[in-house]
């Protein structure tokens, strides 16, 4: 059947009119509120070098709301999509880039926290209860890569990242153990710390202990170093909260040159993760001004921040491009084009 000019027009009308107006025909924006104008009032330049990395045009994208506690992005890049940590609801997110779309990717996962992928491709997170590194498997088996030292339980492992040779690094600070809310309280049975594990190992490495709170954690782009963040003045407040670098053996089991990097005695850094030029990318907490993330040069100099309306916890690079920050806050996941990419 044919319509004529007339009548097209007319059933359109008629359509419109009844609010079912079909999408063809008409574009609903996705938000009342006018948009930000350029450049972003989210960019806040410190250091000229800083410039390199901004982009004028970019605006910050909130992609969604409706968490209570959000961390541990990582990005697959041959699915094209980050996962996420709801803590407190022991939810694993997953967040699809050409979408939009987020959903529950894994329920009842241990009150997961970080999440990274490894050399296979497959997702390793960490859980604050039951404390441990779990791995998944290509044909959905679960495989424990850590749950204790020494015959005592881990505190609650928070961030972690893949070595090209096959292992895990992973930072254990015992915030999942602290309260209910995002695992389960009780003591702690052993010294926070940073540990070493693969498939060859019953029982983790540790690779050092001399951190207060080892927290967010980040490899260098030529993957001899990490920094691992200390958020010590949770539980220690006569101490600053630091960024810290190690030296990594080239198997993965050792660490040396300890050099604190950054030290604040106002703001607290989380998640971590470096571009191609070594710069850090740090979560970042500390009241307006400062909430969201501050980047600092490979020696140490704070280049610049992106602000959030809530407190960031943690930061990867994602997108076909690895040129996209995602950013977990709070809330809410944030994503903001960068002129720089994920090392």
């Amino acid at each position: 059947m044919k319509l004529g000019r007339r009548q097209f027009l007319s059933a359109t009308a008629a359509l419109a009119a009844a609010g079912t107006a079909p999408a063809l025909f008409a574009h609903t924006p996705m938000s009342a509120s006018p948009p930000d104008r350029y450049p972003s009032e989210a960019w806040k330049i410190i250091d000229e070098r800083f410039r390199d990395y901004y982009l004028f045009n970019a605006p910050l994208q909130r992609q969604w709301t409706g968490g209570l506690w959000l961390e541990g992005p990582a990005w697959n890049a041959v699915g094209r999509y980050a996962v996420f940590s709801d803590i407190p609801r022991a939810l694993q997110m997953r967040w699809d880039e050409a979408t939009g779309h987020v959903s529950v990717l894994r329920h009842k996962v241990g009150h997961s926290n970080g999440n990274t992928f490894d050399d296979h491709g497959r997702l390793v997170s960490c859980e604050h209860y039951p404390a441990r590194v779990i791995r998944y498997e290509w044909d959905g088996t679960t495989t424990v890569l850590a749950s204790q030292y020494q015959g005592k339980p881990l505190n609650a492992p928070n961030d972690l990242v893949a070595l090209p040779t096959g292992g895990i690094i992973f930072t254990d600070p015992g915030y999942g153990a602290h309260f209910d809310y995002e695992g389960h309280k009780r003591e702690l049975e052993l010294k926070p710390a940073i540990y070493y594990i693969d498939d060859s190992l019953d029982d983790p490495i540790l690779l050092t202990d001399e951190i207060h709170k080892p927290n967010g954690i980040a490899l260098t782009p030529d993957g001899k170093a990490f920094y691992a963040s200390d958020t010590a003045p949770s539980h220690f407040p006569d101490q600053p909260a630091a960024i810290i670098k190690w030296s990594l053996a080239e198997d993965g089991k050792s660490v040396s040159n300890r050099q604190e990097i950054v030290t604040s005695n106002s703001t607290t850094f989380d998640g971590l993760t470096c571009d191609v030029h070594g710069n850090i990318w740090s979560s970042a907490s500390g009241g307006e001004g400062v909430d969201g993330v501050a980047v600092f040069s490979p020696d140490g100099t704070l280049l610049g921040r992106i602000l959030l309306p809530e407190v960031c916890s943690n930061v990867c690079f994602v997108g076909e491009d690895r040129n996209q920050l995602l950013m977990t806050a709070s809330q809410s996941i944030y994503t903001l084009y960068t002129n720089t990419q994920g090392a």
